[in-house]
């Protein structure tokens, strides 16, 4: 029987391959030099030939544990961990001693980036109970999470969104999002016009910064989807589903078929709904995907103050859905 999977596993540094000075910002006279040792582990050094700055394109600067100790810990303390049991999880992980003078630091200094630190000392969780999870099938297996805490928060504000959330935990409708007689988001959008809405680029998004955090936590590539949707889902304070399963009748569709899809992230902010899909590399029509996402999940609801957004670690779009 295998080892029950958390959302701590072991994982790699992740560094660009020709990283850009902090000083001169030149990325074209940029050498390798050496390497810096940390508590548990050690990173490549880089030294610009252009200001003689010698550097390591870190995250998370100015200590001595990897970005991915220091995020592993928050993350395993903000799913509702004891201090103590933080320390022991990441020493058996990384085989790293964490005093608790460090890890209370780290809880006071990340959070304005981990907004969930701030929460998590306002209540206190059950770590066996504040994560869902539904595993589904649309044909391809993905985990429908729900975070009980936060859903329980901005459900008083949206008890709509609470009770269609809620109902798909216990009622996922597998019977619809299996079948092969129905439309799928995803294919769907690349197929029909619809008129484009007034997109509008947010600079300096706190989405941004924290999807290039949880990428430090991504082994490879084909990984970094669900990090994403887990780090969000556990150190924001907003995210109260990821991979929620949306769907409108064939009467609602006009399309003759049922239309069955899932939403990335869900989030509660600033008085509206925001529906964000990850698109690390803009595949597919994701404006349409966005749309048709909100269009199920407003007949669902019968909630319209949405707002739709497409990000990854660089850019944020987000645009309002005209119903």
């Amino acid at each position: 029987m295998g080892k029950k999977k958390t959302l701590i596993t072991m994982f790699e540094d992740f560094h660009e391959e020709h990283p850009s000075c902090p000083i001169c910002k030149s990325n074209t006279n940029v050498i390798k030099n050496g390497v810096r040792t940390l508590k548990e582990d050690t990173v490549q050094a880089y030294l610009c030939k252009s200001c003689n700055k010698r550097f390591s394109p870190r995250k998370l600067p100015h200590t001595s544990y990897s970005p991915k100790v220091i995020l592993s810990a928050l993350t395993y303390y903000n799913q509702g961990h004891t201090i103590s049991m933080t320390q022991r999880t990441m020493h058996r992980h990384f085989k790293v001693k964490i005093p608790s003078s460090t890890l209370n630091d780290w809880i006071k200094s990340y959070g304005n980036e981990l907004p969930a630190t701030k929460l998590r000392k306002k209540y206190t969780l059950d770590p066996n109970q504040t994560i869902k999870t539904r595993r589904l099938f649309h044909p391809q297996p993905y985990l429908f999470r729900v975070h009980t805490l936060k859903l329980n928060i901005k459900g008083k504000q949206f008890p709509e969104l609470k009770r269609y959330i809620n109902g798909m935990l216990n009622n996922p409708m597998d019977h619809l999002f299996q079948s092969k007689k129905v439309l799928r988001v995803s294919e769907l959008a690349n197929s029909i016009n619809i008129p484009k809405p007034n997109i509008r680029s947010v600079k300096d998004s706190p989405a941004c910064r924290m999807t290039d955090l949880a990428l430090e936590l991504a082994k490879t590539k084909s990984v970094r989807h669900i990090k994403v949707e887990e780090f969000f889902l556990v150190n924001d304070s907003a995210t109260v589903a990821v991979e929620l399963p949306v769907y409108l009748t064939e009467s609602e569709s006009g399309f003759k078929k049922p239309l069955t899809g899932h939403i990335d992230l869900i989030q509660v902010r600033s008085n509206r709904i925001h529906i964000l899909d990850y698109k690390p590399d803009r595949g597919g029509n994701v404006v349409n995907q966005l749309l048709l996402h909100a269009k199920c999940l407003k007949k669902r609801t019968r909630l319209s103050n949405i707002t739709c957004a497409y990000f990854d670690e660089n850019a944020y779009f987000k645009f309002a859905p005209r119903f």
